[in-house]
């Protein structure tokens, strides 16, 4: 990070600005040039509030040279990319696998939940996921869950869709609404929390997942850019905690045929730039349209997505939520082989994807040959 300082700035300005750099632990560097001073920042610049310089006597800017989101930044080897593998029981996201989680949008009733489970497993699903306590963005929605209306409701449901999980054998991933819900989302034995979109920015509820070992699938929020992203996730890992899954599932945009706009680049830039983290691709509420779920289910596969979430249900046309976008079983059974196939298409065609620093150095040579020879000497889009 760099401190930029204002030409009229004094030494007791400089001076403070280095006894809070020095005081957060941080390391610093002068350069006294003819117009300004410039204080360089070296060390773990999360450990201080960027707001905290930047409201100092004397402080003209602040640039960051690093990225912020340290622990969930990219980890880049000499043999390649270290990337992450987080484990919902024995489904291991990011180990090569596609990983599918599948399940009705929200657990209605013993039968429908039990039926959903039997047939997502036959199916080829590698995880059962289900709402028992929905968030719904308008008080007319209608229905929220089973699990709505107490803690009571809450635990019931919660043991509900465990049991049918635990009856075909598949771990359970299940959305989280509140701090307080998050011990019994524990004791009932869940395998994965889900941060939905609405809570995606809930800092309280972040801070609190940094205590739990369950693992998290955090959706990115649908105004949230793919970094501002990363430093949310950020949030529920500065203690330490890794097992994070990244889920892109749509943005606002100005598409307004399907239910959200899904952000293949983003997937891609999170997969191939940003970070080490795993990333599945959730389509059902990326289109809400349950015709488009399979090829944008695909697209993210081949962008570099871990996994897929998709929403299932025994008889959509009569589902209490999310309906249009949930897939009729036959298609789910179609899905998953596609799925599988489209990941086994990507590793085979891994070796195409040839990263722009192993060639920069030979162009960097190049430039002035290369500027001779198409411009006579003068600079890029230089009129003669």
């Amino acid at each position: 990070m760099i401190v930029s300082m204002r030409k009229d700035c004094t030494e007791k300005d400089v001076e403070r600005v280095i006894a809070t750099i020095t005081e957060a632990g941080l390391g610093h560097g002068i350069l006294h040039g003819s117009e300004r001073t410039i204080i360089g920042v070296h060390g773990d610049i999360t450990l201080i509030a960027p707001g905290r310089i930047r409201e100092l006597p004397g402080v003209e800017d602040i640039v960051r040279i690093s990225k912020p989101y340290k622990r969930a930044a990219q980890v880049v080897t000499p043999a390649g990319v270290l990337y992450d593998q987080v484990s919902i029981g024995d489904a291991v996201v990011g180990g090569g696998k596609p990983v599918v989680i599948a399940g009705p949008c929200s657990v209605e009733s013993e039968t429908q939940i039990f039926e959903s489970a039997h047939q997502v497993k036959e199916a080829g699903a590698d995880a059962l996921r289900g709402g028992v306590w929905k968030y719904r963005s308008s008080p007319y929605s209608g229905w929220e869950g089973i699990g709505s209306g107490g803690t009571n409701n809450l635990e019931a449901g919660l043991k509900l869709i465990v049991r049918a999980a635990k009856e075909v054998e598949l771990p359970v991933v299940v959305e989280v609404l509140s701090i307080d819900s998050v011990s019994l989302y524990e004791d009932c034995s869940v395998d994965a929390l889900q941060i939905g979109e609405p809570n995606s920015r809930n800092t309280a509820l972040l801070n609190r997942l940094r205590e739990t070992p369950l693992p998290v699938i955090h959706k990115r929020g649908n105004s949230v850019d793919v970094e501002a992203f990363l430093l949310w996730a950020e949030r529920m890992m500065v203690d330490g905690k890794r097992n994070i899954i990244l889920c892109e599932r749509g943005i606002l945009s100005a598409n307004n045929y399907t239910r959200n706009t899904l952000d293949i680049g983003g997937i891609a830039a999170l997969r191939h730039n940003l970070t080490s983290l795993p990333i599945v691709v959730d389509a059902s509420h990326g289109t809400g349209i349950r015709d488009l779920v399979l090829p944008a289910t695909l697209a993210g596969i081949v962008a570099g997505a871990a996994g897929a979430l998709v929403e299932v249900h025994p008889n959509p046309l009569i589902a209490k939520s999310d309906g249009k976008q949930s897939l009729f079983i036959e298609q789910f059974r179609g899905l998953v082989e596609a799925v599988h196939e489209a990941a086994a298409m990507t590793r085979s065609l891994e070796n195409y994807h040839l990263r722009s620093a192993e060639f920069e150095s030979h162009y960097t040579q190049r430039m002035e040959e290369d500027r001779k020879r198409f411009f006579n000497g003068q600079l890029a889009g230089k009129n003669n």
